[in-house]
């Protein structure tokens, strides 16, 4: 797939396409069937299958104030998309200008002059221009004017109930990372690098790598979870990852920290990814830092059983 940043990178216009456009944040199974309708109705018609998206949340310029935080690091979703087929990604900078363009302008220097648009396939809930005035009933009043065909689809249905971003920031936000990830279609990784902290952990005999993510990314519910940590050398450490603001210690402060399993290496610095495989239990103030320290003992028995029959089937996996 060839990833091309920017409109203003696009040398030459393209031939025919068709084209899925959307925000694709965390590219979930409605975006995935999506993408994979474009590449079929490409393939079908000689085609070349683009995909067009947004280097942000369109929210992050119109409303920062309530911006959601993404599911996906740019690259984890440029891979998820190319694991779709699709010949082409454009990711577009959503800027003013572009947030301003009225529809027809952007069907026509955007979809039509620029992208070759034959077909276009979006989801139904799907906006784009100015006042969000691009939305399903334009589009299909449009495909004469514009030499297009449109192809919208429903929602894919999981559990009976859509499948959206929104649906899965809910379930990560309470520690259901089954069925958020049941929504993704693939892996949840919270991408960071690993900092130096305050060595609390080191102090209760649990030495801790704190992770501060490198993206906007969402990051689950608190507690505390049974984890892999994918390793920038390929490596993957099981763990125990504490989220919150370890209320125990006064002034800790909050944190992002995995005590690895049977593994004492130095890794300040590497950029690593979590996956997080199940909730053990919620945050706690424990009355004591010896009851503490006993809890954490059981925590890293439970993930350690947890992943060691994880292990026997296929959920170490990357997206």
């Amino acid at each position: 797939m060839n990833v091309i940043e920017g409109l203003e990178a696009i040398v030459h216009p393209f031939g025919q396409s068709t084209v899925a456009i959307g925000s694709f944040d965390g590219v979930h199974l409605g975006h995935q069937a999506i993408i994979r309708n474009a590449v079929e109705d490409a393939r079908l018609h000689d085609r070349t299958a683009l995909v067009f998206t947004f280097d942000r949340h369109p929210a992050e310029l119109l409303r920062p104030a309530v911006a959601p935080a993404m599911l996906c690091t740019p690259a984890q979703r440029n891979g998820l998309i190319e694991a779709c087929g699709p010949d082409d990604l454009v990711i577009a900078r959503f800027d003013l200008d572009l947030a301003e363009m009225l529809p027809d302008e952007f069907m026509q220097r955007i979809l039509k002059d620029l992208l070759g648009a034959r077909a276009i396939v979006e989801g139904v809930n799907f906006y784009f221009g100015r006042g969000r005035a691009g939305d399903l009933a334009y589009l299909r009043a449009a495909q004469s004017r514009f030499d297009f065909t449109l192809r919208a689809l429903e929602p894919v249905l999981v559990g009976g109930a859509a499948a959206s971003s929104t649906r899965v920031r809910e379930r990560l936000a309470v520690g259901d990372i089954a069925e958020a990830e049941s929504v993704l279609g693939h892996t949840f990784l919270l991408s960071g690098r690993v900092v130096s902290g305050q060595h609390l952990g080191r102090q209760l005999g649990y030495p801790t790598a704190n992770l501060a993510p490198t993206h906007r990314q969402v990051v689950p519910g608190d507690g505390i979870y049974a984890v892999y940590a994918h390793l920038d050398d390929g490596r993957v450490l099981s763990g125990a990852c504490s989220i919150g603001n370890r209320p125990t210690i006064e002034g800790a402060g909050r944190s992002i920290e995995t005590f690895f399993i049977d593994f004492d290496e130095d890794i300040y610095g590497r950029q690593i990814e979590l996956q997080f495989v199940q909730l053990l239990r919620g945050e706690e103030k424990f009355d004591s830092l010896d009851d503490l320290v006993a809890q954490m003992a059981l925590d890293v028995e439970q993930a350690r059983g947890i992943l060691q029959e994880t292990c026997k089937g296929t959920a170490i996996a990357r997206p």
